[in-house]
């Protein structure tokens, strides 16, 4: 089995166990992007030998891209992913989990360092 198919089969399980704990599961996954979707991201950028961490803005898709990259990261390692990540999503959609709470730490991160938003290059 290749890749996809088996991602395929793993997110549609994930959207049948959302649906049978009685929540609705396209409601429940935009909601849940929504709420861990970062609006910035941290870069390490170098100038005259010193390291300096700025915030630069994300565009939509990127911004959607980190949001299950988040999802993944919260998980990773644990047995039962499908029922790993359906409780992840039911708990970001409502604003409690750890992925809403590993983007407020990003976003907080971003404006103690917005003092070095001029060094960025666009």
């Amino acid at each position: 089995m290749e890749k996809k198919s088996k991602a395929e089969k793993i997110f549609k399980n994930v959207l049948v166990k959302i649906s049978l704990k009685g929540y609705s599961p396209t409601r429940t996954l935009i909601l849940a992007v929504n709420n861990v979707k970062p609006l910035v991201e941290i870069r390490v950028v170098k100038i005259k030998g010193k390291s300096f961490t700025v915030p630069f803005p994300l565009k939509k898709s990127r911004q959607i891209k980190s949001s299950f990259k988040i999802f993944l990261q919260t998980i990773k390692g644990k047995a039962k992913i499908e029922n790993l990540l359906a409780e992840e999503l039911i708990n970001s959609s409502q604003g409690q989990s750890q992925s809403v709470k590993a983007t407020l730490t990003l976003h907080k991160l971003a404006i103690k360092n917005r003092l070095f938003v001029n060094y960025r290059w666009f």
